[in-house]
Protein backbone atom coordinates (compact mmCIF):
# COMPACT_ATOMS: atom_id res chain seq x y z
CA UNK A 1 0.00 0.00 0.00
CA UNK A 2 2.74 2.03 1.08
CA UNK A 3 4.86 1.58 -2.25
CA UNK A 4 1.27 2.04 -4.27
CA UNK A 5 0.71 5.42 -2.84
CA UNK A 6 4.41 6.67 -3.36
CA UNK A 7 3.48 5.64 -7.02
CA UNK A 8 0.36 7.56 -6.76
CA UNK A 9 2.05 10.31 -5.54
CA UNK A 10 5.07 10.85 -8.32
CA UNK A 11 2.55 10.27 -10.87
CA UNK A 12 0.87 13.63 -9.31
CA UNK A 13 3.90 14.94 -9.05
CA UNK A 14 4.99 14.67 -12.67
CA UNK A 15 1.90 15.76 -13.79
CA UNK A 16 1.97 18.77 -12.37
CA UNK A 17 5.75 19.22 -13.64
CA UNK A 18 4.07 18.62 -17.10
CA UNK A 19 1.09 20.87 -16.32
CA UNK A 20 3.36 23.73 -15.84
CA UNK A 21 5.15 23.38 -19.55
CA UNK A 22 2.30 23.61 -21.17
CA UNK A 23 -0.23 27.12 -22.41
CA UNK A 24 -2.78 27.48 -24.63
CA UNK A 25 -4.27 30.63 -26.32
CA UNK A 26 -6.11 32.27 -28.64
CA UNK A 27 -4.61 35.28 -31.14
CA UNK A 28 -5.56 37.79 -33.73
CA UNK A 29 -3.94 40.05 -36.33
CA UNK A 30 -3.79 41.29 -39.43
CA UNK A 31 -2.66 39.20 -42.52
CA UNK A 32 -1.15 41.16 -45.08
CA UNK A 33 -0.10 39.24 -48.73
CA UNK A 34 2.90 39.65 -51.21
CA UNK A 35 1.49 40.71 -54.59
CA UNK A 36 2.06 38.04 -57.25
CA UNK A 37 2.58 38.06 -60.87
CA UNK A 38 0.74 37.19 -64.34
CA UNK A 39 2.30 37.25 -67.45
CA UNK A 40 0.26 36.66 -70.48
CA UNK A 41 2.84 37.57 -73.63
CA UNK A 42 4.22 41.08 -73.21
CA UNK A 43 1.35 41.48 -70.50
CA UNK A 44 1.22 41.38 -67.02
CA UNK A 45 -1.57 41.43 -64.23
CA UNK A 46 -0.62 41.47 -60.30
CA UNK A 47 -3.08 38.91 -58.32
CA UNK A 48 -3.40 37.45 -55.09
CA UNK A 49 -5.26 38.47 -51.88
CA UNK A 50 -6.27 41.58 -49.93
CA UNK A 51 -5.28 42.24 -46.11
CA UNK A 52 -7.57 40.52 -44.21
CA UNK A 53 -8.24 39.35 -40.69
CA UNK A 54 -6.57 36.15 -38.98
CA UNK A 55 -7.27 34.32 -35.75
CA UNK A 56 -5.87 31.47 -34.36
CA UNK A 57 -6.26 28.75 -31.58
CA UNK A 58 -2.86 27.06 -30.19
CA UNK A 59 -1.42 24.65 -27.55
CA UNK A 60 2.48 25.51 -26.53
CA UNK A 61 4.68 23.41 -24.74
CA UNK A 62 8.19 24.30 -22.98
CA UNK A 63 10.12 21.34 -24.33
CA UNK A 64 13.65 22.29 -22.89
CA UNK A 65 14.84 25.84 -21.68
CA UNK A 66 15.58 27.79 -24.72
CA UNK A 67 13.53 25.25 -27.40
CA UNK A 68 9.72 25.07 -27.37
CA UNK A 69 6.92 24.23 -30.03
CA UNK A 70 3.16 24.49 -30.44
CA UNK A 71 0.64 23.05 -32.82
CA UNK A 72 -1.54 26.03 -34.48
CA UNK A 73 -5.02 26.20 -36.25
CA UNK A 74 -5.64 29.43 -37.83
CA UNK A 75 -8.69 30.79 -40.05
CA UNK A 76 -8.16 33.92 -42.51
CA UNK A 77 -10.53 36.33 -44.05
CA UNK A 78 -8.75 36.80 -47.31
CA UNK A 79 -10.82 38.01 -50.52
CA UNK A 80 -8.62 37.41 -53.83
CA UNK A 81 -7.92 40.46 -56.33
CA UNK A 82 -6.44 40.77 -59.66
CA UNK A 83 -5.88 44.25 -61.26
CA UNK A 84 -4.48 45.36 -64.24
CA UNK A 85 -4.23 48.89 -65.61
CA UNK A 86 -7.35 50.54 -64.80
CA UNK A 87 -9.36 47.55 -64.10
CA UNK A 88 -9.66 45.09 -61.02
CA UNK A 89 -11.73 42.44 -59.63
CA UNK A 90 -12.10 40.81 -55.92
CA UNK A 91 -13.50 37.28 -55.12
CA UNK A 92 -14.16 36.07 -51.61
CA UNK A 93 -12.33 33.68 -50.22
CA UNK A 94 -11.11 32.21 -46.87
CA UNK A 95 -8.08 29.88 -45.75
CA UNK A 96 -7.73 27.24 -43.21
CA UNK A 97 -4.16 26.78 -42.10
CA UNK A 98 -2.74 23.92 -39.55
CA UNK A 99 1.18 23.41 -38.56
CA UNK A 100 3.62 22.87 -35.86
CA UNK A 101 6.26 25.58 -35.26
CA UNK A 102 9.84 25.16 -33.26
CA UNK A 103 10.44 27.91 -31.13
CA UNK A 104 13.70 28.75 -30.35
CA UNK A 105 13.95 31.09 -26.86
CA UNK A 106 17.00 33.48 -26.03
CA UNK A 107 15.86 33.55 -22.35
CA UNK A 108 15.07 30.56 -19.94
CA UNK A 109 11.62 29.40 -19.38
CA UNK A 110 11.48 31.23 -16.11
CA UNK A 111 12.08 34.30 -17.42
CA UNK A 112 9.56 36.89 -17.57
CA UNK A 113 10.56 38.46 -20.86
CA UNK A 114 11.19 35.53 -23.88
CA UNK A 115 12.10 36.65 -27.47
CA UNK A 116 12.05 33.78 -29.84
CA UNK A 117 12.51 32.76 -32.95
CA UNK A 118 9.86 30.28 -35.04
CA UNK A 119 9.97 27.71 -37.62
CA UNK A 120 7.86 25.14 -38.70
CA UNK A 121 5.16 23.70 -41.48
CA UNK A 122 2.08 22.32 -41.92
CA UNK A 123 -0.69 22.81 -44.35
CA UNK A 124 -3.06 25.77 -45.89
CA UNK A 125 -6.83 25.78 -47.59
CA UNK A 126 -7.23 28.07 -50.11
CA UNK A 127 -11.09 28.46 -50.66
CA UNK A 128 -13.07 30.71 -53.04
CA UNK A 129 -16.10 31.66 -51.64
CA UNK A 130 -17.11 34.68 -54.08
CA UNK A 131 -19.97 34.18 -56.79
CA UNK A 132 -18.77 32.97 -60.12
CA UNK A 133 -19.94 35.20 -63.18
CA UNK A 134 -20.63 34.06 -66.66
CA UNK A 135 -17.28 37.01 -67.67
CA UNK A 136 -15.06 37.67 -64.98
CA UNK A 137 -12.43 40.85 -65.85
CA UNK A 138 -9.45 40.24 -66.74
CA UNK A 139 -9.88 36.75 -67.16
CA UNK A 140 -7.46 36.63 -70.49
CA UNK A 141 -4.90 36.26 -67.49
CA UNK A 142 -6.08 34.33 -64.53
CA UNK A 143 -9.71 33.54 -63.10
CA UNK A 144 -10.80 33.84 -59.70
CA UNK A 145 -12.48 30.73 -58.66
CA UNK A 146 -15.10 29.14 -56.12
CA UNK A 147 -12.91 26.35 -55.39
CA UNK A 148 -10.49 25.22 -52.73
CA UNK A 149 -6.82 23.59 -52.59
CA UNK A 150 -4.44 22.32 -50.50
CA UNK A 151 -0.78 23.45 -50.27
CA UNK A 152 2.37 22.53 -47.89
CA UNK A 153 2.94 25.56 -45.59
CA UNK A 154 6.35 26.68 -44.26
CA UNK A 155 6.25 29.16 -41.64
CA UNK A 156 8.77 31.65 -40.06
CA UNK A 157 8.88 34.26 -37.76
CA UNK A 158 9.49 35.54 -34.20
CA UNK A 159 8.24 37.83 -31.66
CA UNK A 160 7.93 38.49 -27.46
CA UNK A 161 6.54 36.31 -24.91
CA UNK A 162 5.48 38.33 -21.93
CA UNK A 163 4.42 36.45 -18.26
CA UNK A 164 1.55 38.98 -17.07
CA UNK A 165 -0.03 37.65 -14.79
CA UNK A 166 0.42 33.66 -12.45
CA UNK A 167 0.00 31.23 -15.84
CA UNK A 168 -1.11 34.34 -17.73
CA UNK A 169 0.93 34.85 -21.22
CA UNK A 170 0.67 37.56 -23.80
CA UNK A 171 2.85 37.01 -27.20
CA UNK A 172 3.54 39.33 -29.71
CA UNK A 173 4.90 38.10 -32.94
CA UNK A 174 4.74 38.13 -36.63
CA UNK A 175 4.59 35.07 -38.84
CA UNK A 176 5.49 34.34 -42.25
CA UNK A 177 2.96 31.75 -43.77
CA UNK A 178 4.61 30.63 -47.27
CA UNK A 179 2.94 28.71 -50.25
CA UNK A 180 3.41 27.92 -53.37
CA UNK A 181 0.54 29.82 -55.73
CA UNK A 182 -2.26 27.83 -55.42
CA UNK A 183 -3.56 27.43 -59.23
CA UNK A 184 -6.70 25.94 -59.05
CA UNK A 185 -7.81 28.99 -56.96
CA UNK A 186 -6.32 31.83 -59.08
CA UNK A 187 -6.14 29.84 -62.28
CA UNK A 188 -3.76 31.43 -64.97
CA UNK A 189 -5.73 31.47 -68.50
CA UNK A 190 -3.40 29.80 -71.07
CA UNK A 191 -1.02 30.64 -71.71
CA UNK A 192 -0.66 32.93 -68.75
CA UNK A 193 1.50 32.07 -66.04
CA UNK A 194 1.78 32.91 -62.75
CA UNK A 195 5.24 33.18 -60.81
CA UNK A 196 6.24 33.20 -57.47
CA UNK A 197 4.93 31.82 -54.04
CA UNK A 198 2.62 33.48 -51.65
CA UNK A 199 3.38 35.32 -48.47
CA UNK A 200 1.31 36.25 -45.66
CA UNK A 201 2.70 38.01 -43.63
CA UNK A 202 0.79 38.24 -40.36
CA UNK A 203 1.55 40.69 -36.90
CA UNK A 204 -0.17 39.16 -34.07
CA UNK A 205 -0.91 39.75 -30.63
CA UNK A 206 -1.97 36.17 -28.40
CA UNK A 207 -3.12 35.74 -25.16
CA UNK A 208 -2.31 32.30 -23.55
CA UNK A 209 -3.07 30.45 -20.02
CA UNK A 210 -0.64 28.10 -18.58
CA UNK A 211 -1.68 24.83 -16.61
Amino acid sequence: MRKFTGCLFALALGGSCLAQQWDVGVAGGLEVYKNLTVTNGSDQASAGFKPGLVVSAFAAQDLYQHLGGEIRYDFGFANMKESSGGTSVDFGAQTHAIHYDFMFYGARRDAKLRPFLLAGGGIKIYRGTGQEQEFQPLANFAILSKTKQIEGLITAGGGVKFQVGHRKFIYLEVIDFITRTPQNVIAPYPPSSISGWVHGFAPMVALSFGF
